[in-house]
């Protein structure tokens, strides 16, 4: 199962770094829950998920690189490396618009029925917003 597993996560990642939504409906779950760092409000159900890969893919264009997958059991934890260019203003700051960022972050997937149900989710946000300029650097 962790081969299968390990797929499913690997194109998850490459959907969400096409910008395609739909490719979404074959790997995930239809009640899939997104938790995202402090967020408290999880991403909840497919099409949430879809709206949500939509927006980030027009607001900075982000891929993702993945550097390791390691899978047992239901879970599979893939590390990665985002980057891209920032597309819409950041904290309403326009200056943030087209600086490039690249950061780190990790997720940690939970497979039920041969499908992604459930995510976990941590990105380096602080070093995102530190290299958009929408934040100072120290």
């Amino acid at each position: 199962m962790s081969k299968q597993t390990k797929e499913l996560a690997r194109r998850f990642y490459e959907a969400y770094s096409a910008g395609d939504a739909n490719a979404l409906e074959a790997i995930v779950t239809p009640d899939f829950v997104g938790h995202q760092n402090s967020n408290l409000n999880a991403i909840a159900g497919l099409d949430a998920l879809k709206r949500h890969v939509a927006n980030a893919k027009s607001s900075m264009n982000n891929v993702y690189t993945i550097e390791d997958i390691i899978a047992e059991g239901d879970k599979v934890v893939v590390r990665y490396v985002m980057e891209g260019k920032i597309a819409q203003p950041l904290l309403n700051n326009p200056s943030t618009v087209g600086k490039p960022f690249k950061v780190r972050g990790c997720g940690i997937f939970r497979v039920a029925n041969g499908k992604l149900a459930e995510r976990w989710m941590v990105v380096d946000q602080f070093g995102w917003l530190q290299q958009s300029g929408a934040v100072p650097s120290t």
